[in-house]
């Protein structure tokens, strides 16, 4: 038997749950629609001038899909801060949402003081500690959630609180067009690629197992289009954390005016690189001639290339098809490689030495 058609292997490395947390991403989309049905949000919120979401890591995710999904239709400009520090623009016509999972995240924190020193309007996201305890004690609209259906309790794994949550607060507020049917629909899209790349799927018929054996022992690139901008970056966080790999993403068309020339030398890593495409029907056709176009430069360069075709339709289908897709590959490569993709060993020394050393 093939190593990952092992599910009793698999569930053996897998001690921090992982594997329950990718397949109830459907049914933590569900929660949040139920949890926010009756949520409503200040109508001035609606008629800020900027957004700016302040979020780190897994925190930050969801909103790096929706500004790249949504980019040709939000009614307003969005920025995410993965710093300490707000854009010096932010002012009372912004709209600051404050995202943490955990609540405790210190360059949160720091904007979260920020924003309400420049009487900023704030939406909180979070699932407890000092975040919960702002939003209560300022009568804060949001979404304080119970991770029910996350149980390694990682937050670039409880995306479907993080992501949907702020999809339908940002469709309550109108920036994007995000109602029940829009839900329902990433919801069945979710769900089905579950069954399709989901342990139980053999590799012979299993997309996400052939690209993760693919991407063994090789160092991953991600390339999409823009409008996946936030998913493959999602992806390739997904595959530094959980499979402990050095992976980066980057765009077309951008990278055809300067990375292609990147690929000639140290000669002795071209061996060792994977450059994966994710690909679609929909993408217009000059960037599908750039990406035969880019693949041709790789091979000529003696680099591996590998399109991946997605199989969805619209860019939402597509955003939550990749968004499946990458969860998976980055738990196979975890598999491969001997791991339980939950624990994060180094980001966790770092903050804890960030947190006893900060006078150094």
């Amino acid at each position: 038997m093939l190593f990952l058609d092992n599910i009793l292997q698999i569930k053996n490395l897998d001690k921090g749950q992982m594997l329950s947390s990718i397949e109830a991403l459907a049914d933590q989309c569900r929660e949040a629609v139920r949890d926010l049905q009756g949520v409503s949000v200040p109508r001035d919120y609606s008629q800020v001038k900027n957004i700016v979401v302040a979020g780190m890591g897994g925190s930050a995710l969801g909103a790096y899909i929706i500004d790249a999904l949504y980019a040709g239709e939000m009614k307003v400009s969005l920025e995410i801060a993965n710093v300490y520090h707000l854009p010096a623009y932010v002012n009372k016509d912004t709209l600051v949402v404050l995202s943490s999972y955990s609540g405790s995240t210190e360059e949160t924190l720091s904007c979260m003081a920020e924003a309400k020193k420049v009487g900023a309007k704030i939406l909180v996201m979070t699932a407890g500690k000092d975040l919960a305890k702002f939003k209560k004690d300022k009568k804060l609209p949001g979404y304080l959630f119970v991770p029910h259906f996350n149980p390694c309790n990682s937050p670039r794994m409880g995306l479907g609180y993080s992501l949907f949550g702020l999809l339908i607060l940002f469709g309550k507020m109108g920036f994007i067009k995000f109602g029940e049917f829009e839900a329902q629909k990433a919801i069945k899209v979710a769900e089905k690629y579950n069954r399709a790349l989901g342990v139980y799927k053999k590799i012979t018929d299993n997309r996400a197992k052939q690209l993760a054996e693919k991407i063994q022992n090789k160092i991953p690139f991600y390339f999409s289009s823009s409008h996946l901008a936030g998913n493959i970056h999602t992806a390739a966080n997904q595959l530094n954390e959980n499979a402990k790999v050095f992976a980066y993403w980057a765009l077309l068309p951008e990278i055809n005016h300067h990375l292609m020339e990147g690929l000639l030398f140290p000669t002795a890593i071209k061996k060792d690189l994977a450059l994966v495409f994710f690909e679609s029907a929909g993408d217009e056709l000059k960037i599908r001639k750039r990406f035969a176009l880019t693949r041709e430069v790789a091979k000529k360069r003696g680099v591996e290339a590998i399109s991946y075709m997605l199989q969805e339709k619209t860019p939402l289908g597509q955003s939550f098809e990749l968004l499946v897709l990458g969860s998976y590959v980055s738990f196979y490569l975890a598999m491969l490689y001997g791991l339980d993709p939950t624990p994060i060993p180094m980001v966790d020394w770092f903050k804890k030495n960030m947190y006893y050393k900060r006078s150094l």
